[in-house]
């Protein structure tokens, strides 16, 4: 039982901030996300799948000028694609642009993202 207890330890500490963030996000862990994140988040280029789960994550924490924020970085450098237009919609939409969140969320879902239709 302690071989296996090690060996699930030992597992954890080889996954990366970004496969745990990943892991805690799909737990609903919103605040463990962005603590895992938080060291790649620092850096002048995070990687993308990094500020999209940021930014998902603070939007489903309320935290709108964060989110918007971490989308903004993205869509901002036409990366993230239909998923960061689809995030930033969802977060002008909570900052109350109406109009802005509109405008992203039919470019999301002109280039595939079909979630941004039921919004």
């Amino acid at each position: 039982m302690r071989a296996l207890a090690l060996l699930l330890l030992g597992s954890l500490a080889l996954a990366s901030p970004l496969e745990e963030a990943r892991a805690l996000y799909a737990r609903g862990e919103m605040e463990g996300v962005l603590a895992r994140l938080k060291p790649l988040l620092q850096g002048y280029d995070p990687p993308e799948e990094a500020l999209l789960l940021a930014g998902f994550a603070h939007h489903r924490l309320g935290q709108r000028e964060e989110a918007l924020y971490a989308f903004s970085r993205l869509v901002g450098t036409l990366r993230g694609g239909a998923e960061a237009l689809f995030g930033f919609g969802l977060a002008l939409r909570a900052a109350g642009d109406l109009e802005g969140a509109r405008s992203a969320l039919e470019e999301a879902y002109s280039q595939g993202y079909r979630e941004a239709a039921s919004l």
